[in-house]
């Protein structure tokens, strides 16, 4: 086995990459990416992976986009931002013009009713993992996977 497939494996045993994203890496080896392109490549998810959860015990809403080609999106939110920016949401709800409100009513969505730090409180909670994995063929851009999870 190649140097670059051991050290993603022990990247994924160690927690610092995912398995998909080793996955994802190790097909990148198998489909003739250069050893030293795969290298930059592990190198800079465990950069991002130790910069990312740098901060002790933060959890993270992560949501990522990859096509066959590239990633597309990687964006990873901290949980605890969630949480002070439902506060925000729920200020900024009481902006709404009454006339906008009833007209989102009549369609079935009361803002009042929402109760986005509950909502926050409940994926804190409760979700641990996988929210969203779904899988889409688009006829130029290939396969593409969208992703969200809690980690």
């Amino acid at each position: 086995m190649s140097s670059e497939k051991m050290k993603i494996l022990e990247m994924i045993q160690e927690g610092k990459l995912t398995a998909a994203e080793g996955m994802d890496l190790l097909k990148a080896i198998e489909e003739g990416g250069s050893p030293e392109k795969v290298s930059s490549i592990s190198e800079f998810d465990l950069v991002k992976k130790e910069s990312v959860s740098s901060v002790a015990g933060e959890r993270f809403l992560r949501v990522r986009v990859v096509g066959e080609k590239s990633l597309k999106v990687n964006v990873n939110v901290p949980l605890s931002l969630i949480r002070s920016a439902s506060k925000l949401v729920v200020y900024a709800m009481s902006f709404v013009p009454a006339d906008k409100r009833a007209e989102l009513e009549q369609k079935g969505l009361d803002l009042q009713a929402l109760d986005v730090e509950e909502l926050v409180r409940l994926v804190e909670e409760t979700v641990d993992g996988k929210i969203v994995d779904v899988e889409v063929a688009d006829p130029q851009e290939g396969r593409i996977k969208v992703e969200v999870c809690v980690e």
